[in-house]
């Protein structure tokens, strides 16, 4: 008997270990799942995405949390100023920087999808505040708004009481995150549907899902997520895709996943309108019935390219653009400077097609879908053949701001190495756009119609032209040129009428430096005003010279 009893408490020692490791891993799992259900059931309306102008009203009305989830290396390259860094993957390691649970937190990454993801992870352990930043830093800058690169520590303090183990599923779950932070690429899901069929999700509301989706894709609006786990895969290795609109809801979707303990989730990048913008199937869909193809008409054309451009209006900073470069990007560079100015030095790998010779230039840029980056000396003719290219039917054409000279002034290289420009067909364009393209190229004068502050300050005086700012509300309040009328680009061809209807009339317009202005005065002249020239290196080159400011 005594033999029996020991036996019994070899094998008791044996197995009630893992027997209490599967209790405790059954406690955890079910707490976490309560937690989902909790958090899934109260999602705040919008979700937390925050415009770029309703940042800047709230900087100045509370205090917010700027909290910067870029790697290290983008963070140093430019951020909002109070903003301090926390990667991504590090966040739940360091949540001893971050205030009480009822804080309000902006968090910032690039474009929006870290962000939402981590946005989404701190409202799991319990945050009650946390907005995302829509567009990320990338719409900050496009707003041409101040960024900084002199890193902000904030003082550590004591991480609020969470249950340990949400902590430590969200930390296995953000530092898990793989390269490219389990995003996909509408391109590369298309290409993987036709080989395999992951698991599709769409997350959008009822109403959104009744315009189309991604064949194949089960609805489960995220509003419900939580209460319809059932309806998905029990393999937790299961291949899940989840995808919304612009993937803001599909970065909640995949931590409520994550957590959940599937290994393979991803979030479509750009959701789906980033699957329409490459032109892919959209199923169930409402048919639409084909219209003949309607006249090119500049003003409509215009007026509804400046409603659809993205908060960047197309600009890239030379810091950005050096960062895709080093990351194995691989743009297009048109430099469209003057030979002799690209002779003297110019970005690796970049071919030169002059602006006057634009037309002609086509045929380097026979691919109307082409990632391409135009630069000039200054920001202002890269900004002129952007509108050009776009006006034609480009679409992925971006101007590097302040142009050639700033990217020197950065210290980054110049190239004197040969490039061969590799020649195609132009590309086919509507004849109207490119009649109307071909005129406002080959009317360009030298000095491509920019005006100095200093003889701009004398014409104020003796022969004042019509001066208009087309910068943000936030910029205006912060000081103006006296005289200027002030219509934001984003409004500037829904304003058209508030402009002299002498086309004749002298016009001046600026912004800071010269990007937005550049695209004003280049749609513009191609409307047939005759006398419009941008202020060259816009407000920042008149308030440097100490030229007069107004301020209300």
């Amino acid at each position: 008997m005594k033999k029996y009893a020991v036996l019994f408490l070899l094998i008791a020692a044996l197995i009630l270990p893992g027997v209490m490791v599967m209790a405790q891993e059954a406690a955890v799992a079910d707490a976490v799942s309560e937690r989902v259900t909790e958090w899934g059931s109260a999602l705040p309306q919008g979700y937390g995405v925050t415009k770029v102008e309703d940042l800047l009203v709230g900087l100045t009305e509370r205090d917010i949390v700027l909290l910067d989830v870029r790697e290290p290396a983008e963070y140093e390259a430019g951020h909002i100023e109070g903003a301090f860094n926390v990667p991504i993957r590090t966040l739940a390691q360091n949540l001893n920087l971050l205030p009480d649970l009822n804080a309000e937190i902006m968090v910032i990454c690039k474009g929006g999808a870290r962000a939402a993801y981590a946005s989404a992870a701190l409202q799991f352990l319990g945050y009650t505040n946390v907005k995302i930043l829509a567009g990320g830093n990338d719409a900050w800058v496009g707003e041409e708004l101040p960024v900084v690169t002199e890193a902000f520590v904030p003082e550590a303090g004591t991480a609020p009481e969470i249950a340990p183990e949400l902590v430590e599923v969200i930390d296995a779950a953000l530092s898990g995150l793989p390269e490219g932070f389990a995003l996909v690429s509408a391109t590369n899901l298309a290409a993987e549907l036709v080989e395999t069929t992951p698991f599709l999700v769409d997350v959008r509301s009822n109403d959104e899902f009744a315009t189309g989706t991604i064949e194949g894709a089960q609805h489960i609006w995220i509003n419900e997520f939580a209460a319809r786990l059932d309806e998905l895969p029990e393999d937790k290795d299961a291949n899940i895709v989840v995808f919304c609109a612009s993937g803001y809801r599909g970065g909640i979707a995949a931590v409520m996943l994550d957590v959940l303990g599937y290994t393979n989730v991803r979030n479509l990048s750009g959701g789906l309108n980033a699957w329409k913008a490459a032109s892919l199937p959209v199923f169930g869909a409402p048919e639409a019935v084909e219209a003949p193809a309607a006249a090119f008409e500049p003003v409509a054309f215009f007026t509804e390219y400046v409603a659809a451009l993205p908060d960047t209006f197309g600009a890239v900073r030379p810091a950005d653009l050096k960062a895709e470069l080093d990351g194995g990007a691989t743009p297009l560079l048109v430099d469209v400077r003057t030979a002799d100015e690209y002779s003297e030095g110019y970005i690796a790998g970049a071919i030169n097609v002059p602006l006057n010779e634009m037309i002609a230039g086509l045929v380097y840029m026979p691919d109307l879908d082409a990632d391409i980056v135009i630069y000039c000396g200054s920001g202002h003719r890269s900004a002129l053949a952007m509108v050009a290219l776009n006006t034609l039917g480009y679409t992925n054409v971006r101007s590097m701001i302040s142009g050639f000279g700033a990217w020197t002034g950065a210290g980054y290289e110049a190239s004197q190495e040969a490039v061969e420009a590799v020649a195609g067909t132009a590309p086919t364009v509507d004849p109207a756009a490119l009649e109307l393209v071909s005129a406002f190229i080959g009317s360009i004068q030298p000095g491509y119609w920019t005006v100095k502050p200093a003889d701009l300050n004398v014409e104020l005086v003796e022969n004042p032209p019509v001066l208009i700012d087309v910068r943000t509300d936030s910029e205006w309040a912060n000081g103006y040129i006296a005289g200027a009328q002030h219509i934001t680009f984003r409004d500037f061809m829904t304003r058209l009428a508030e402009l002299p209807q002498d086309k004749a009339a002298a016009i001046v317009i600026y912004d800071n430096p010269t990007h937005r202005s550049s695209m004003a005065m280049a749609m513009l002249r191609m409307l047939g005003y005759e006398n419009v020239r941008a202020l060259g290196g816009g407000f920042g080159a008149w308030t440097k010279a100490e030229l007069p400011v107004v301020t209300d």
